[in-house]
């Protein structure tokens, strides 16, 4: 990785290799990694090429793909056991009417 400042009183834009879109403000240094945008860079006068900045692969980097903890809420009703479920009546269905239809 190599810091790279632009030295111009305006923004300037420039296209990185993978397809994004580099965006410098006034005065303002970015650090670049690839090597096709640092030789089109250095032939330019707006932009000043700094020196190299640390060793790459290093440190852990933001952990992804780590389960978020549960929210507390309340707990998951149990489930009913299999022999329990067995030994329940089973439901009537409709009740009939206790008096009977007059003639």
């Amino acid at each position: 990785m190599v810091k790279v400042t632009n030295t111009t009183d305006r923004v300037l834009i420039r296209r990185h290799p993978s397809g994004t879109v580099l965006k410098w403000a006034p005065q303002q240094t970015k650090e670049v990694t690839s090597k096709r945008l640092l030789e089109e860079i250095s032939r330019q006068e707006c932009f000043v090429v700094g020196k190299e900045v640390g060793t790459k692969d290093i440190g852990g980097g933001l952990k992804t793909g780590v389960r978020k903890p549960k929210a507390n809420s309340k707990p998951a009703r149990a489930k009913p056991k299999k022999e329990v479920k067995k030994e329940a009546k089973p439901k009537k269905g409709l009740k009939k009417s206790k008096k009977e239809k007059a003639d």
